[in-house]
């Protein structure tokens, strides 16, 4: 049942827009996802910003905010499950990108909707990694957070595609795949701290997690592992291989126990791409 409310001035079109197609969307995926669903929809993205950091803040949530290039949002830090939508955000984005967007958070209300899929343990290989790099001890959080949401995106991904949505997915992801001006400015400045550099790697798992699973799926090829590629070029040829053998082989591994993911791609995360990069292994210049 979805518990819709709206906040400032939205059209009650689009709020019917937006109805129509998550209830579309439940009714398609398999029938063991949440009973109850908040959506909350904003007029702009000043509220809804306001509203996430506040509520963030609220649960405690202390992983840094990454969450400002999110098309849509999902939470379960009251531990009901709950979609957040910026009117103004959807207006930016072409029809079929914003269609995957919000078919993606549905998918996580059904995957991650309850407050477990955000509290998770710190793998054991990240710890211990802390302990042989001491500099990463202040960002394993952030370390964490980043690589959970790669994870839980890959997850979400392999179920839409599984039940036929496969444009508006293939859309959603090359969409994701371009790094911003922030991707590039914090490469630009993080050669002289190996922390830094994981955090700028860690930062893209999200971003190439849909399309490597579209791309890995040869029965749904609708991005290729070159787009993939291409949208890291400006990292060093190691870095680029590293990045993308690591998620690889993190998407081979995937099971349907979320908890036992995470601990399994924080291990393949510091052998591929922590240890490396804090070793000084990797290269730092330009390729």
């Amino acid at each position: 049942m979805i518990h819709l409310e709206t906040r400032g001035s939205v059209p009650d079109e689009e709020a019917a827009r937006i109805r129509n197609l998550l209830e579309e969307c439940y009714d398609r995926l398999p029938p063991d996802g949440p009973d109850f669903v908040e959506v909350i929809i904003f007029e702009n993205d000043r509220m809804w910003r306001s509203h996430f950091a506040s509520e963030r803040r609220r649960a405690g949530v202390t992983s840094s905010e990454f969450d400002e290039s999110f098309m849509a949002a999902h939470d379960a830090w009251t531990g009901i499950p709950r979609i957040s939508i910026s009117i103004e955000r959807k207006q930016q984005l072409p029809d079929l990108v914003w269609e995957g967007a919000l078919r993606h958070e549905a998918a996580h209300s059904i995957l991650h909707g309850g407050l477990e899929y955000y509290i998770f343990p710190m793998p054991r290989d990240l710890s211990k990694a802390a302990t042989s790099f001491p500099a990463l001890t202040d960002h394993l959080t952030d370390i964490l957070y980043l690589l959970t949401l790669a994870v839980k995106d890959m997850e979400v991904t392999n179920l839409l595609v599984s039940n036929g949505y496969v444009e508006d997915q293939a859309a959603y992801a090359r969409f994701l795949l371009k790094p911003t001006e922030q991707d590039l400015d914090a490469w630009a400045i993080s050669a002289l701290a190996g922390e830094a550099k994981v955090l700028c790697l860690v930062g893209r798992l999200k971003d190439i997690a849909a399309a490597l699973v579209l791309a890995s799926r040869p029965d749904e090829f609708r991005v290729s592992l070159e787009e993939i590629d291409q949208s890291v070029n400006y990292l060093p040829t190691e870095l680029r291989e590293a990045l993308l053998d690591t998620m690889l082989r993190i998407l081979k591994e995937l099971s349907k126990d979320t908890f036992a993911n995470i601990q399994t791609a924080g291990a393949l995360l510091v052998a591929g791409i922590v240890e490396p990069v804090m070793k000084g292994s990797a290269p730092t210049q330009e390729p």
